[in-house]
């Protein structure tokens, strides 16, 4: 049963190499797709088509990380409540995720703060239209993680090696290549190979990479396997920012605010109930079965804080980072990243 998440992950994989760096590409699925997102046809429709019983079809699709709130909000009802008929799909990383949406093939997605940052500086017409996974500035949730017989000690000894990340020049990098410079290396100096996570236990024991940067729960099994973590640059360069995050096009948006007000209240009851220690059972019980593992090989450490509202001073301060690392080119602010009607806060 486990193969056939990796194989969905390695399939999906397979996608984000054509459309990574992603937003190049997205550019120019965005302009094909801005005239079908209006309308209702196949997979996604872009005014969200009527269900049965009075409710609206979506389709949303999640990352292999930080998924468990969508399943929340399907499994105990919460997009029931809202008026909601929600298919998950099953995604990889957020480049592919986004490329999904811009499609028409979905209608909300799971992105990422980083790969929105790129997309926004770009000029897609996508929006975050609330949060969800944050970075918590006290638990190690990532790392640059390396086998137990290298010869890696720090950071600056990544010089010249080979990492594996789950998306190349995607943003998610960003906290590494902070921790290269502040170690006094120069971060193009590492080379970044693409490997979906499900993926990076194969390619540190193959010897494919010398390092690979996890996280979540990715993360903690590579450390339970034996591999050293030898930094956190996400904690430590990106406490309390948002991590992953809810998007959709501006033309979905725009044909379809009531259901995106809808799904973000289903999130806002999901974040709750994902929060509620009294549930930490039940969370793992929905990662176990999602991945297709024993309960008693999730690690509820794993889980990061969940928040549906924006940071804005955090979000801004990432923002800040890709430009100061070249991502980004052009000034560009988080209230500009959000849908009119995204939930946010300034501290």
């Amino acid at each position: 049963m486990r193969r056939s998440w990796m194989e969905k992950q390695k399939r999906y994989s397979l996608l984000a190499k054509v459309l990574t760096p992603a937003v190049a590409g997205l550019t120019l699925l965005s302009l094909a797709a801005c005239g079908a997102q209006g309308t209702s046809n196949g997979a996604a429709s872009g005014t969200a088509s009527g269900a049965s019983e009075g409710k609206t079809s979506i389709k949303v699709v999640v990352a292999p990380i930080q998924f468990e709130t969508a399943y929340v909000a399907k499994e105990k009802g919460f997009f029931d409540e809202a008026g909601l008929t929600v298919e998950i799909v099953p995604g990889a990383d957020p480049s592919a995720n986004l490329a999904q949406t811009v499609s028409g093939q979905a209608d909300i997605t799971t992105a990422s703060w980083g790969v929105m940052t790129t997309a926004t500086a770009k000029g897609m017409p996508v929006k975050v239209i609330s949060g969800n996974g944050v970075v918590d500035p006290n638990v190690d949730n990532s790392g640059i993680l390396i086998p137990k017989n290298s010869g890696i000690k720090t950071v600056a000894d990544l010089k010249g090696k080979n990492v594996a990340v789950v998306g190349v020049n995607t943003g998610g990098d960003i906290p590494m290549l902070q921790a290269a410079a502040a170690a006094g290396i120069d971060p193009k100096s590492i080379t970044e190979i693409a490997v979906p996570y499900a993926g990076m236990q194969a390619a540190l024991e193959q010897g494919t990479v010398d390092a690979a940067f996890a996280a979540d729960t990715f993360y903690h099994q590579l450390v339970d396997a034996g591999f050293k973590s030898i930094a956190s640059p996400v904690r430590e360069f990106q406490g309390n920012m948002p991590v992953t995050v809810w998007a959709a096009t501006d033309a979905w948006l725009k044909s379809n605010p009531g259901t995106a007000k809808k799904f973000n209240d289903a999130m806002t009851k999901a974040a709750a109930f994902y929060t509620d220690p009294a549930n930490v059972k039940a969370i793992v019980d929905i990662t176990a079965r999602i991945k297709q593992v024993d309960a008693s090989k999730v690690n509820p450490k794993a889980y990061v804080p969940v928040n549906v509202s924006i940071n804005l001073a955090t979000g801004q301060a990432g923002i800040d980072a890709m430009k100061d690392l070249g991502f980004v080119t052009k000034p560009l602010t988080a209230e500009a990243m959000l849908w009119a009607d995204a939930p946010r806060f300034a501290k």
